[in-house]
């Protein structure tokens, strides 16, 4: 039966095997990156991202935390690149809308930051951190009311989100 099962299924090929072992290669090097990345060690997770894309270029994972991992290193542009691969990957992903939003308010390009808080929050609509990022986003740009409905929003979904913020400081 076994055998049947993996003929019908081809798992025994060496391209089914390649295919698979990339795939958590891939994952194996994002996690280890992410745990350098966590312990302060943006230089050497950078490798490891590095690693992982390319093993597997398809990895959204790999390059929204080399997007996060370059804006912490203070290279802004690179990480609006990296995020934009993995939203051409998927662009479903709630979590690297907000992070390129909030490397584009760093870069004070404040309308495409809203642009990509609304972009988040179409893919989660109760992502309290970009209900509130897109209300310092509009109070950046004196629209207090319309920042505020956001902040309001933001609480509603995560009544703590303001003292995780400030723990997080």
């Amino acid at each position: 039966m076994f055998s049947w099962l993996r003929k019908k299924n081809n798992l025994s090929s060496p391209e089914y095997k390649f295919r698979h072992s990339r795939k958590e290669a891939s994952a194996d090097y994002v996690k280890y990156g992410e745990d350098l990345a966590n312990r302060n060690r943006p230089e050497e997770a950078l490798e490891y991202f590095d690693k992982a894309i390319q093993v597997l270029p398809n990895n959204d994972f790999a390059w929204g935390d080399k997007g996060l991992i370059l804006d912490k290193l203070g290279r802004a542009d690179e990480a609006l690149e990296s995020f934009s691969h993995a939203i051409a990957i998927d662009s479903t992903n709630p979590i690297t809308w907000h992070n390129k939003g909030l490397t584009l308010i760093k870069l004070k390009r404040l309308e495409e930051a809203i642009e990509c808080f609304d972009r988040a929050i179409e893919n989660n609509e109760k992502y309290a951190k970009a209900w509130y990022n897109k209300g310092r986003a509009l109070a950046m740009l004196n629209k207090a009311d319309e920042g505020q409905k956001c902040f309001d929003t933001a609480r509603k979904f995560d009544p703590f989100l303001y003292s995780k913020l400030k723990k997080m400081k």
